[in-house]
């Protein structure tokens, strides 16, 4: 076990870029860096990356709404290696009204909304504190997907959230099982 931890120390934090796409609050990805990297527990390294225009491609407007696939896929194209994709836009997948982000599980690319975790959105009040808890949640969610972790049945980070209700039910951590499957994939260059 101690051998196990001094390997882990000695190998480079996986690195997971932080891409704006379209017009972000200034504090969004400056707050949203440090506690997820904090939630990987020092084994991932979150960099900021130049911000990118909204795929335009992925719009549709019979709904008002932007097809996650397909902003996915664009993400994709414009970004090298791991990325973590934060936009305002509303994102849905067919056969959903909406989703709070979509990743590849595993791969190298997710998107996470801001759209419906605003307090604002549903009338109510709560404020920054609020909006950044329920980012973080879905963040690390979306990440921990990109790593190869399904959803989870427990109140854990990596339970699905089919409402913000279920968002803000969840717990912000990983749970030991989810923890333990996550194992060498951060520390594995």
């Amino acid at each position: 076990m101690e051998r196990e931890k001094r390997t882990e120390e000695l190998l480079p934090p996986l690195q997971v870029e932080l891409v704006p796409v379209g017009g972000l609050p200034s504090w969004v990805l400056t707050e949203l860096r440090p506690k997820l990297q904090e939630s990987f527990r020092g084994g991932l390294r979150a960099v900021p990356s130049p911000p990118l225009e909204v795929p335009g491609r992925a719009y549709r407007p019979e709904r008002g709404q932007y097809e996650a696939p397909a902003f996915l896929e664009e993400m994709l194209g414009r970004c090298e290696g791991r990325f973590l994709a934060v936009t305002g836009v509303d994102l849905y997948v067919p056969g959903l009204n909406f989703v709070f982000g979509l990743a590849q599980c595993p791969g190298r690319g997710a998107v996470v909304s801001l759209h419906r975790l605003d307090p604002g959105f549903y009338g109510r009040k709560g404020g920054k504190r609020l909006f950044l808890e329920r980012l973080v949640k879905e963040a690390v969610h979306e990440v921990g997907h990109t790593l190869g972790l399904g959803h989870c049945r427990g109140r854990c980070v990596m339970s699905f959230s089919n409402s913000i209700l279920e968002v803000d039910a969840k717990g912000g951590d990983f749970c030991p099982s989810c923890l333990r499957r996550l194992g060498n994939s951060l520390w594995v260059p």
